[in-house]
């Protein structure tokens, strides 16, 4: 295949380009546009990998702060009092809008400055973060269990 461009300054410049050449050329595009699809798909919906420890599990007892009704997850965040009565804001991660108002739950279903006692499974890196497996009210309510179903 022959290709012809002419130049501003009046010339023609030709180049060849052989079939083989342009099999190669669309191979790669083909390639690299599939890679950039595939690498998004696998980030659209991520694995928690190391994030969390699954094996081990902790009581939170603290105050809500905030409740971040979103997707991909919810996130709850507790101040919680070490044994030296500071205070640490935890992040806690739970699952989706949608999965979760199946259930029944709703953006109203913690309120700020409510008083909780939270079970995650806590971060590996060492940072107040966990991935919730149920949350225990005042009066003994259990609420946001993870891996519940709806009946």
């Amino acid at each position: 295949m022959l290709d012809a461009v002419k130049a501003q300054d009046g010339s023609c410049r030709v180049w060849a380009v052989s079939a083989e050449g342009m099999k190669k050329l669309f191979t790669a595009v083909v390639v690299v546009a599939s890679m950039l699809f595939v690498d998004g798909l696998l980030l659209a919906h991520h694995g928690r990998g190391n994030r969390y420890d699954m094996d081990a599990e902790i009581a939170l007892e603290g105050t809500v702060r905030e409740l971040v009704w979103r997707n991909p997850h919810i996130a709850i965040l507790v101040d919680v009092p070490d044994e030296n009565g500071e205070s640490a804001t935890w992040v806690i991660e739970h699952s989706n809008v949608s999965t979760l108002a199946r259930l029944g739950y709703h953006r109203n279903t913690l309120r700020p400055g409510q008083r909780v006692t939270v079970y995650v499974n806590p971060g590996t890196s060492g940072e107040a973060i966990g991935l919730c497996q149920r949350i225990v009210l005042e009066d003994g309510s259990v609420i946001f269990v993870r891996g519940a179903t709806v009946d």
